[in-house]
């Protein structure tokens, strides 16, 4: 039911209570739904132009979009493409709007260089049409306008298209465009995996660890890089041109590594890699997060692995072994209780280390990673002792306490400062509830 708004400042306290994000005042010119609003109309007009193609009383020119290698998913004269068409060419600031809640769909760009790239003239740093349809289709799903959020459909079949055809055939493209390509497929795996598509979620997340597996990624700065150079699918790209793409590829490699160790775990699935082949054994620097790359470079910085990306892969690494040991326990198997041992200090020893969700300084971003790590090491710890909960009262203690200190994080934070969250939370909550009503 709609609220009438209270006029308070900056955040009204009808959208304080629901959306915080949503909330936007205008100071003698046009809100951003406001023009959201007008620009919808403006196009649905266009778009029954296009339906209407014999009607000579109106006319419509379109201009193609500077450097883009976009093409309809059908036809031409596909009119949702027409729809998207436009929408993309006269509203590239809108993407502006959809970059601050994209860390948490698992952007991993260098956050400055991307959001530049968007205004700019040249072809070279221009973005592909695959990560510009992939936020186009973020900005649908977030937005608090109906007539926008509406158009999912339309904006997803575009996406999922230029994702399919979004790897560049020139070689000085080819590395960026690969990057642009896995970041397009990890903003999809999220989509569907936020609207429960979780087997879509999981294929795309299965692309994009092809690609980085393919382009090399895994073996960055590695000794054995040249040694693995043509085989098992590995293809040469060109070194990158500063420490801030290099980052981007590195991040690149995590960031899938990340779902696809989480999404493994999930539901007890083969992973998209296989760790102890050599071809695909990674071999890279531990990520840094977005900004550092260049920063640390000049600094003479080593890389300690303590980025809030890097805590996240750990994580989601530990809750994957978990997960695997579990499956592959067998009664009165030789070595699995040394191995048991070993992973269990493992993940004991990462969450002492882990920060605090109780520093006030902390952002929201910061505090959504740092929760998603903490419930992770948790609900590894639940998986591997669940193997002997039943028989084992130390297992069940271990257990019952990590169940009761997810319910006492979640506690801790306010949920509704969220616009969005990692759906992983959700699987992860799901089986610690069933654990601490089974007690």
């Amino acid at each position: 039911r709609p609220q009438r708004c209270d006029g308070k400042r900056p955040v009204c306290g009808s959208c304080n209570a629901t959306l915080p994000s949503a909330c936007r005042y205008s100071d003698g010119s046009a809100s951003i739904n406001q023009l959201l609003r007008e620009d919808i109309a403006i196009l649905e007009t266009r778009l029954q132009q296009l339906e209407n193609p014999s009607d000579s009383s109106r006319t419509l020119v379109l201009h193609a979009a500077s450097g883009s290698t976009s093409t309809p998913p059908h036809t031409p004269l596909n009119p949702f493409y027409a729809l998207l068409h436009l929408f993309s060419t006269d509203h590239l600031e809108r993407f502006r709007s959809v970059l601050p809640y994209s860390f948490e769909f698992g952007f991993f760009l260098d956050y400055p260089r991307f959001s530049t790239s968007l205004s700019s003239h040249s072809s070279h740093d221009q973005p592909f049409p695959s990560i510009l349809s992939a936020c186009q289709l973020l900005g649908a799903y977030l937005s608090p306008v109906n007539e926008l959020s509406a158009l999912q459909s339309a904006f997803l079949s575009q996406a999922l298209y230029d994702a399919s055809t979004g790897i560049s055939r020139d070689p000085i493209h080819l590395a960026r465009s690969i990057v642009h390509c896995v970041q397009a497929e990890v903003f999809l795996s999220q989509y569907f995996f936020v609207n429960g598509r979780t087997l879509e979620g999981k294929y795309r997340i299965s692309n994009a660890m092809s690609m980085v597996l393919g382009a090399g990624f895994h073996k960055i700065r590695s000794s054995d890089a040249y040694a693995f150079q043509g085989r098992a699918g590995m293809h040469s790209v060109l070194p990158p041109r500063d420490p801030v793409e290099e980052g981007e590829r590195i991040n690149a490699l995590w960031q899938v590594v990340i779902m696809n160790a989480c999404w493994t775990a999930a539901d007890g699935s083969p992973s998209n890699i296989a760790y102890d082949v050599p071809e695909s054994r990674i071999d890279a620097p531990w990520p840094l997060d977005s900004g550092s790359y260049s920063q640390n470079f000049i600094s003479n910085v080593p890389d300690n692995g303590r980025s809030l990306l890097a805590i996240h892969v750990k994580a989601a690494m530990l809750f994957e072994r978990s997960s695997l040991l579990q499956r592959q326990y067998r009664p009165n198997a030789t070595r699995f209780q040394q191995t048991f041992n070993n992973l269990n200090s493992a993940i004991n020893n990462m969450a002492a280390v882990l920060p605090s969700l109780s520093d006030h300084n902390l952002s929201r971003s910061t505090i959504r990673r740092l929760l998603i790590a903490h419930t992770l090491c948790r609900v590894a710890t639940i998986i591997l002792h669940g193997i002997f909960e039943q028989r084992d009262p130390a297992s069940q203690g271990q257990v019952l306490t990590a169940a009761e200190s997810v319910v006492m994080l979640l506690k801790s934070i306010n949920l509704t400062d969220f616009p969005f969250i990692d759906p992983i939370m959700g699987v992860s909550t799901r089986l610690t509830f069933c654990e601490y009503t089974s007690f």
